[in-house]
């Protein structure tokens, strides 16, 4: 598996793409843009330059807004579609291999259905209106109330419905240890993790996985809790993430660590994957 992490553009995309390279990452998860900062055209071509020559293989961008892509305000639900053009648009210019997104939430009183369907209107709607276009990816989320994305089965048939909107999008999927764990999946050992696999792929196709994020968490099983940590220090243990990266069927992949903030922790982790990484 192709390792990564999740770098902090608070100082530029050029920053975020060194402190990858100073841990000799292959991957490279960011946000679009700063906060309140929109990208100079310097900012890209500095960025491009850099990649020329890293260790760092593949970029992709995390949607930096909560969408609200599945609500019933027509109002909100635009506003949410237009924003989401927008981050397509800029992540398209980081040579990006794909937009990371969550599905969110829907309406109540409404059906997780009903919150698909929208879902897959919006997202093809901004799709439409976006400058550039990039490949989708959607993450699996801890599901609970009325988040989308919290089971397999949800996010095939959200996959059903895009293909129903008649307009191409290149669509794979993010797999996201922390959430299938506070989702109900239970992953902390070999046989958990290889059952998940294996409905992950018969629900998704196997070559539809092409990410995965490596989170370790402090939530309770079946909690619907979001809350990332380092490995080792969550509940899950190593056993099912050594399963996952020795697991054939996905060697191929990127697994990105997203871990609370960069410090010395979060390199010594991130060291600690990539020794587990060699040993498969």
């Amino acid at each position: 598996m192709l390792l990564g992490l999740h770098c902090s553009v608070r100082q530029g995309f050029l920053e975020a793409l060194r402190y990858a390279e100073s841990l000799k990452a292959q991957a490279l998860q960011i946000l679009p843009y700063r906060r309140h900062v929109d990208p100079e055209e310097e900012d890209y071509a500095g960025f491009a330059r850099q990649l020329q020559n890293s260790c760092v293989k593949k970029i992709y961008v995390h949607s930096r807004f909560v969408p609200n892509l599945a609500l019933r305000d027509e109002k909100k639900r635009l506003s949410s579609s237009a924003r989401l053009s927008r981050e397509l648009s800029l992540a398209a210019r980081l040579q990006a291999e794909a937009f990371i997104l969550h599905l969110g939430a829907y309406s109540e009183g409404e059906s997780a259905l009903s919150g698909i369907s929208l879902v897959a209107r919006s997202i093809s709607e901004a799709y439409r209106e976006a400058e550039k276009t990039i490949p989708l990816c959607v993450e699996n989320v801890p599901g609970g109330g009325r988040r989308l994305g919290g089971t397999l089965e949800e996010l095939a048939s959200f996959a059903e419905a895009l293909q129903r909107e008649n307009f191409k999008i290149s669509l794979s999927f993010c797999l996201d240890t922390a959430h299938a764990w506070a989702a109900g999946y239970s992953i902390s050992d070999a046989e958990g993790m290889s059952r998940f696999l294996e409905r992950a792929a018969a629900f998704l196709g196997k070559e539809n996985i092409r990410l995965f994020h490596l989170n370790d968490t402090r939530a309770e099983f079946n909690s619907h809790r979001e809350s990332h940590s380092l490995w080792g220090r969550g509940v899950l243990g190593l056993e099912g993430l050594r399963f996952l990266l020795a697991a054939k069927d996905f060697l191929d992949c990127s697994g990105i660590l997203e871990s609370p903030k960069p410090d010395e922790a979060e390199r010594l982790n991130f060291k600690e994957l990539q020794r587990l990484n060699s040993l498969v």
